[in-house]
């Protein structure tokens, strides 16, 4: 694996924003509270769930723990060079080869920063990121969202 190194996926994010037992699983394994290394997420992830969270009409103590939530991880900006070629990169593998992510340009930026990042990837989305999980692109641990175990 990474060393310890993890970008959460929008659907991982949720969970823990939930306080779910998939959470606590999830966390089990990886251990992303105990690691002296902060989780990372994409700062795409952090608009995926604004956007969640304004169309589901959250309350202020939701939001409070998305604040909480939020200061417990490390963002990562979209902003560096690398990243916009691993995107580049990553759309044009992704349309030449008629994978599904290719419409999911959301997932495609999550994926360029874990590379940029040297994170894996942690996901409920084993659809998405399925294409670029073949050893040569990208690290991903595809998590069973019913019960938060690591699916081989």
């Amino acid at each position: 694996m990474n060393g310890g190194y993890y970008l959460l996926d929008t659907n991982v994010l949720l969970h823990w924003l939930r306080g779910s037992s998939v959470c606590g699983t999830i966390d089990g394994q990886f251990g992303l509270t105990a690691s002296a290394f902060r989780p990372l997420v994409c700062e795409v992830t952090l608009g995926e769930i604004e956007a969640f969270a304004m169309s589901s009409k959250w309350g202020e103590a939701k939001r409070q723990k998305l604040s909480e939530v939020r200061r417990k991880l490390v963002v990562v900006d979209l902003t560096d060079a690398r990243i916009y070629r691993s995107f580049a990169e990553y759309s044009t593998l992704a349309k030449e080869r008629g994978f599904a992510i290719f419409h999911d340009k959301n997932d495609l930026w999550i994926a360029a920063a874990a590379k940029v990042s040297g994170a894996t990837v942690l996901t409920t989305d084993a659809k998405g990121f399925k294409p670029l999980r073949d050893g040569q692109h990208l690290d991903v641990v595809v998590l069973d969202p019913q019960t938060g175990w690591a699916i081989p």
